[in-house]
Formats: structure tokens, sequence, C-alpha cells
């Protein structure tokens, strides 16, 4: 079956003379948080982008805590609303990716006066 599949690739690149673009995964998957205390699984709502907590190493009660809401996407970046679950506490929040395996999550108050971010690490 492997060798099937790659003599489909290589006969695809070889009729068209150019190689096979794979696209980006995008920010949809299972993310690490940076402190490594919980996952976030991103998924399509509607048009946009949401996250919600899939695991939590230290409180089974935020799993399942919508955390990303209205991630709108613009070019490669997507801008809504970041939610800390242990408080909360909401803030504007932009995301874009580093690498497929790196997302960058920011969280700003006051229009962007105060801003902090974290790099999470994609699960799946």
């Amino acid at each position: 079956m492997k060798i099937f599949a790659l003599l489909a690739v290589t006969s695809l690149t070889a009729a068209t003379g150019a190689p096979l673009a794979w696209a980006s995964p995008g920010p949809v998957g299972e993310w690490l948080i940076a402190d490594g205390s919980a996952n976030v699984a991103i998924r399509p709502c509607g048009t946009d982008l949401c996250g919600f907590v899939s695991w939590s190493r230290d409180a089974a009660n935020l799993v399942g805590r919508e955390v990303l809401i209205d991630m709108r996407p613009n070019g490669d970046l997507w801008s809504g609303t970041v939610v800390n679950a242990k408080d909360g506490q909401r803030y504007d929040a932009r995301m874009s990716l580093v690498s497929d395996s790196v997302l960058k999550i920011e969280g700003c108050v006051l229009g962007g006066i105060f801003c902090g971010d974290q790099q999470w690490s994609r699960v799946k």
C-alpha cells in the first residue's frame, strides 16, 4: 500500500511538472498550553475558530470550558477573545502560527496598552 501511495504522488508530480504543496494545518487541532497544565482543542465555530479546554492537570472542572472565543481570521492572524479559565477574566486576543507546531497566543487589556503572550505546542 505504501508503494502505491508513493507511486501515485510521484506520478502526479511528474504529470503536473510541479511538486505538490501540502496545506498548513492552521491552528485547528489540540494544543498544550505554555505551562503544560492543560490542552486546548481549537476547532471551527461557523466561520471563526474557538477553543475549549480538553484536558487539565490541575482541575477537571475546567474541561469543556471555552477559552478562545470568536477568533476571526485576518490573513495569518486570528483576533477575538481569550478567557483565563481559572478566574474567568477576558482579554482581547490575537493568535498566529509561529510554525506548524507552535501557536502564539497574545492577550491584551486597555485597548492593547498591556499585552502578554504564550507559545503553545501542537499535540495533534
